[in-house]
């Protein structure tokens, strides 16, 4: 199934009120008609990337405004647990393009990039980030795209709106529990994961200040993108349904 994405509308919504003539946007259209080769009649599935996924037929091929007839949609409830993980940009920005892409494929909620003060980068191009998302939740088939917050200091993330569990991971040889143990089913989840040169005292100091608590990943070091990856793993598998028989 090829999974094409109309930002902006809610598609189940739209076609419950009879709403069923939608343009693609303009990259959309272009693969349609010019890489897919899709004809007038043909089917294809949309998502709005908000919970939405519709059988739509393909009305016209003009590649700049293909026109679609919705003539099926559903809703995704969203999962009982969000999580957002604040990541520090990696220096070499391919290792975290590829994490915001297997991060889309778990179901990450939501990301915020974060500057901390041992940061090796400092400047990032989300419209860049955005197609990377957009491209990992087609190629995933979901219906739900993370949220990309704008890039902000570490600091205005500790000392933002408080949810239902926030953690801190970091490297030393301390005793703390796993992230697994420490996170439960069910609740919103913040982890803050921090760059190449790990969090500054002054920053750890900071989060646990502001009720963080301190959780291992487990015993290997990990780089930034696989820490906050297997944050992702973890999260998502707690909140797994149960197969018991």
């Amino acid at each position: 199934m090829q999974l094409f994405y109309l930002p902006g509308k809610n598609l189940f919504k739209a076609f419950k009120n009879g709403d069923v003539y939608h343009q693609l946007p303009a990259d959309e259209a272009i693969h349609a008609a010019k890489v897919m080769r899709l004809k007038p009649g043909d089917s294809l599935t949309i998502t709005d990337g908000m919970g939405s996924m519709a059988k739509a037929i393909l009305e016209d091929n003009n590649p700049k405004s293909c026109a679609v007839r919705l003539i099926e949609a559903e809703f995704n409830e969203e999962q009982n647990s969000r999580l957002h993980l604040a990541v520090a940009p990696t220096k070499n920005i391919a290792r975290f393009e590829w994490f915001l892409e297997k991060a889309t494929e778990f179901g990450l909620a939501e990301i915020t990039p974060v500057y901390c003060d041992h940061s090796e980068r400092e400047k990032l191009r989300t419209d860049r980030l955005m197609k990377v998302l957009v491209s990992a939740m087609k190629q995933s088939l979901k219906s739900r795209l993370p949220k990309l917050n704008e890039p902000v200091a570490l600091d205005k993330v500790i000392t933002g709106p408080a949810i239902s569990k926030r953690f801190i991971a970091w490297v030393d040889d301390l005793p703390r529990p796993h992230l697994k143990d420490a996170c439960k089913p069910g609740t919103d989840v913040l982890v803050l994961i921090g760059p190449e040169g790990d969090f500054s005292q002054r920053e750890i100091k900071l989060a646990l200040d502001h009720e963080f608590k301190p959780v291992s990943l487990g015993k290997a070091r990990l780089r930034t993108e696989t820490a906050a990856l297997a944050s992702c793993f973890i999260v998502n598998l707690l909140n797994e349904p149960s197969t018991d028989l």
